[in-house]
């Protein structure tokens, strides 16, 4: 290695946080924080050795602190490392290429990528754990763009965004807020409404064994708008679920974000299990709604 390249990895492995261990505390929208009581995403960085990083990230629940993701990083040479993500219930890990580049004191480019494609590129003032700055560009498989987002201080400012085959969604959506919205008529109603349509259509459900997810926006307004399926193998099914979500009567309390209301991106998992051809009963739990057939 020349002499060049030492003093570049060294400058490299000196941004990054904490030579054995460093926690980063971050509230809603990714805001940093200074402990964990005001803290709903935990990052605990730690290195290794001069080459290889493990960051466990950890998620508030009610009263507990679930992990979600693990990442090892193995640094290839200054600017360039591999990430390995394990997620819950995921057996392989995700696999990404990082390569950075400094711009200016103490600002980095960023493109990550699978063997196949671009996922997501921007800017970031550290290297380990990213700390987004400015624009930043998701793409979906395909390579069509999914978001344009603006950061400031690792929160999320604005966002343009598009549906996977290249049309406009809504923009200036959040994912992480203060208060969540809150649907008005309450949890139970949504819970039967859901039900009662889903078990009045035309639908054979003892022919459908899926995992379908139906996402939406609250709108800064209360009102939903925009549903779209996430998951589901069944396109016509899929367009089923999101007519029901779309014709939800009633309003929403929307999100909050610093006190202003803001649109929020929500969704719900739909499991239909299939065991026989004699439906029984439909349960809603934890947020996933079961057919159970028995």
């Amino acid at each position: 290695m020349t002499r060049l390249a030492i003093i570049s990895l060294l400058v490299f492995l000196l941004r990054v946080p904490g030579n054995a261990q460093d926690t980063l505390c971050y509230g809603p929208n990714g805001r940093p924080v200074n402990n964990r009581e005001e803290a709903v995403l935990i990052k605990v960085v730690r290195q290794k050795s001069d080459h290889r990083f493990v960051i466990r990230t950890s998620q508030r629940g009610d009263d507990s602190w679930t992990r979600i993701m693990k990442q090892n990083i193995s640094i290839r040479k200054p600017g360039s490392m591999v990430l390995y993500s394990y997620l819950p219930g995921k057996f392989f890990p995700e696999k990404i290429y990082r390569e950075m580049k400094e711009t200016s004191p103490g600002t980095f480019t960023f493109e990550e990528s699978s063997v196949k494609q671009l996922l997501r590129k921007g800017t970031t003032s550290s290297m380990l754990p990213l700390h987004l700055e400015g624009e930043v560009t998701e793409y979906y498989p395909g390579g069509n763009i999914k978001s344009i987002s603006t950061f400031k201080d690792n929160q999320l400012v604005a966002n343009r965004n598009w549906l996977p085959d290249g049309s406009r969604y809504i923009d200036s959506v959040y994912y992480s807020v203060d208060t969540e919205p809150e649907y008005k008529p309450g949890p139970d109603f949504f819970r039967n409404y859901l039900l009662q349509r889903i078990a009045s259509s035309k639908v054979d459900l003892s022919q459908i064994s899926d995992e379908v997810v139906i996402g939406w926006v609250i709108m800064e307004t209360g009102v939903l708008e925009g549903p779209i399926a996430l998951k589901g193998k069944s396109p016509g099914f899929n367009q089923m679920l999101i007519a029901i979500v779309d014709e939800l009567p009633g309003e929403w309390e929307p999100a909050r974000l610093s006190g202003k209301p803001v649109r929020y991106f929500m969704s719900i998992p739909l499991n239909f299990i299939y065991q026989s051809t004699n439906f029984q009963e439909l349960e809603l739990s934890s947020g996933m709604l079961h057919y159970n057939k028995y």
